[in-house]
């Protein structure tokens, strides 16, 4: 009797032991099943799932989970950051009660608590669309280009613990989490310099998602930290051995309502109502997610920005890493100069601001000299002033004494005319001049006169 319970009991255990491990490898097997349902011409390359990761790849890996399955929902991010962009002032607990009456996904309102990242997401909606039908459909793949991004920045040295953050390496994996749980930076860098140009390919340069107009340099950057009552980011995280992204429920943040989520699935799991109608790129993933897909057999990969292969010129190695040094110096160029430009006018703008104080100040802390030549004008004129003054006196007072005459005038010296000089056509003639030829001017004048 005693052998058959131990028997049943092994049974039973090994049992249990084959449950969990089928369990653990269904989300590979399904996500192996939807990359084999995929077309060729379906599917992002690597180039590709790159170029769109590059920027972001970098991020701590709560807060890149929740970025991967906000992207999913395209008009939830634009509807999102225009409501987050009317309503500045709510932050913190407030804004998470506003969020509960919002009918978004639960990561499109984790994103809201970033303001910034929320408005480059909307800004460069296609990237945000085309980085959610990636995670869809080629989930494992997005995760293992993320690790790849993440071990070539770590070879290059520019991945390293600091004071914001802090990087793990466990079995090969890369985890990056926050040194505070409490508080969260996010950074800001040049795929260019972080990843080493080693990377790119002609055709596929990498996004760059941070503040414009910032010199960036070869290292990594940090918003300023964003700061939480309590550690709300923990509810998402990555299953990297299994490659999905692992939900909590146990961990619920303050802007999910308990009734939300429902069940024991710990598995991510897309909700198609919140896609908002908007149709998804390949036909297994909208078969999926029930919806049809009327897209041509011969999907043109051109049609979505990315060229097709054949047209791009596969050259050298040599010649591709000129290629991308001269790219990067172009770029480099533009960027300088409109830093340069934005510098000038905002050192104009302080020049203009400040010249109205400065030169008042300075009038007032040292009058303006006056010249000496006017200075002595005016002390000569007021010390003759007074004599001046009595010579006029005097002037008019003999004017009213002495008139104006003949015979005064003759008294003082002064020429008079004769009689015959003086009158209307009176002047003086020179002894050479000849008399009858001035008594005929003088006859005609006094004919035309009269």
């Amino acid at each position: 009797m005693k052998f058959a319970t131990v028997l049943h009991l092994t049974l039973g255990l090994l049992f249990i032991l084959f449950l969990t491990f089928v369990c653990i490898l269904s989300p590979g097997i399904v996500n192996a099943q939807v990359n084999d349902n995929l077309e060729a011409f379906e599917k992002y390359n690597e180039e590709e799932l790159a170029q769109m990761l590059a920027p972001i790849a970098l991020y701590p890996d709560a807060l890149l989970s929740q970025l991967l399955m906000a992207s999913t929902y395209p008009i939830e991010i634009i509807e999102a950051d225009r409501w987050v962009r009317d309503n500045p002032e709510l932050t913190g607990d407030t804004l998470d009660n506003e969020l509960l009456d919002m009918d978004w996904d639960p990561s499109v309102k984790a994103i809201c608590h970033f303001p910034s990242i929320l408005a480059l997401m909307s800004e460069r909606i296609s990237e945000t669309t085309n980085l959610g039908n990636a995670f869809l459909a080629q989930e494992a793949e997005v995760m293992g280009m993320i690790q790849k991004l993440r071990a070539g920045a770590y070879e290059q040295g520019t991945l390293r613990s600091t004071s914001e953050q802090m990087v793990v390496v466990e079995n090969q994996t890369i985890i990056i989490e926050p040194v505070n749980p409490r508080v969260i930076y996010i950074p800001y860098y040049d795929p260019y310099y972080v990843y080493g140009t080693w990377w790119w390919t002609p055709g596929f340069a990498p996004y760059y998602w941070g503040p414009p107009g910032v010199d960036v340099g070869v290292g990594i950057s940090f918003w300023p930290g964003i700061y939480f009552g309590v550690s709300f980011y923990r509810w998402s995280y990555f299953d990297w051995r299994h490659h999905f992204v692992h939900i909590d429920l146990h961990k619920r943040p303050k802007f999910v309502r308990h009734d939300y989520w429902r069940g024991t699935s710990e598995r991510w799991v897309h909700v198609p109502k919140h896609r908002r109608g908007v149709a998804y790129r390949d036909k297994s993933t909208a078969r999926k997610f029930g919806q049809s897909s009327h897209r041509p057999a011969v999907f043109r990969r051109d049609a979505r920005g990315f060229p097709e292969q054949s047209l791009i010129k596969q050259s050298r190695p040599e010649k591709d890493r000129t290629n991308i040094n001269l790219y990067r110096q172009q770029q480099q160029r533009i960027e300088r100069k409109r830093t340069e430009l934005e510098q000038a006018t905002n050192d104009r703008k302080e020049r203009l601001r400040i010249a109205p104080e400065k030169h008042k100040l300075q009038r007032k802390e040292s009058p303006r000299p006056k010249p000496a030549r006017a200075e002595n004008n005016r002390q000569e004129r007021v010390r003759v002033a007074p004599e001046l003054q009595r010579q006029r006196r005097v002037e008019q007072k003999n004017q009213r004494e002495r008139p104006d005459n003949i015979f005064n005038r003759l008294e003082d010296g002064k020429q008079e005319r004769k009689a015959s000089e003086r009158g209307r056509y009176s002047r003086k003639i020179d002894k050479d001049e000849n008399r009858d030829e001035r008594n005929d001017s003088f006859r005609s004048w006094r004919k035309s006169e009269n």
